[in-house]
């Protein structure tokens, strides 16, 4: 995965996962954290604008609102199995 290029747009690939995992809200808390507006992060989310020496910080923290995101949802997404496998078992010993 390539670092952030200035004067380029985000790859697909970061593109896609920043719009799995982040938010409008996600969005909003970086604008006032960053001052990058919101409808510049928007565009280079989308791949409608491209990374800049002004916006590379909102981007980077961005993507870190992104990892967390993801990370939540995957310790959300084992205890869902936990729960769900001892749901089945239940169900298997009857």
């Amino acid at each position: 995965m390539k670092i952030l290029e200035h004067s380029k747009t985000i790859s697909v690939e970061v593109s896609d996962l920043l719009k799995a995992f982040t938010t409008a809200r996600d969005i909003a808390d970086v604008n006032a954290e960053t001052g990058v507006s919101v409808s510049t992060l928007n565009y280079v989310k989308r791949r409608a604008g491209n990374v800049s020496l002004d916006n590379e910080k909102g981007m980077l923290k961005l993507i870190e609102r992104a990892y967390k995101n993801a990370e939540t949802k995957r310790v959300e997404a084992l205890r869902c199995k936990k729960e769900m496998k001892l749901i089945l078992e239940a169900y298997e010993r009857v």
